[in-house]
Formats: C-alpha cells, structure tokens, sequence
C-alpha cells in the first residue's frame, strides 16, 4: 500500500480485531498493540483502535478497552 492511501485509511474507533482482519486481507503487515489505564481500572466493552501509524511498512495499532453502549 502506498504512503499516500495509508493517509487516507482512518481505523481509529474501529473494532481492534476488525481493523487488523481488514489491514491483513490487503496484504498488509499489522501489530495490535493493546493499552491498558495506569490509574483506574480496564473497563468491560469492546477493544477499540485509539491510534494508528505506520513504522518500517507495517500498520501498528494502538487499542483498549472502552465503554460503547452501542455494542449490544
């Protein structure tokens, strides 16, 4: 994929597994990166894509857990 449709794919809110399945099945490389809070506990709900680079030709996602009443 080239540096200019890597800018133009925004992941960010989707489900992490989602995004990494859809990265994969266009050939790309991809790392799911999961974070968790340092001052509270993780909550229950869906991993979620927070943030989105590229390094060396390969996606890396940065994903947590959050709240989404919307996924029933």
């Amino acid at each position: 994929m080239s540096a200019e449709n890597q800018e133009k794919i925004c992941l960010l809110g989707w489900k992490a597994f989602d995004a990494e399945r859809f990265l994969k099945e266009r050939g790309e490389r991809v790392c799911v990166r999961i974070t968790v809070p340092t001052v509270r506990e993780t909550v229950e709900g869906p991993l979620r894509v927070i943030k989105q680079e590229v390094r060396d030709g390969a996606w890396v996602l940065t994903a947590c857990w959050v709240t989404d009443p919307y996924d029933v």
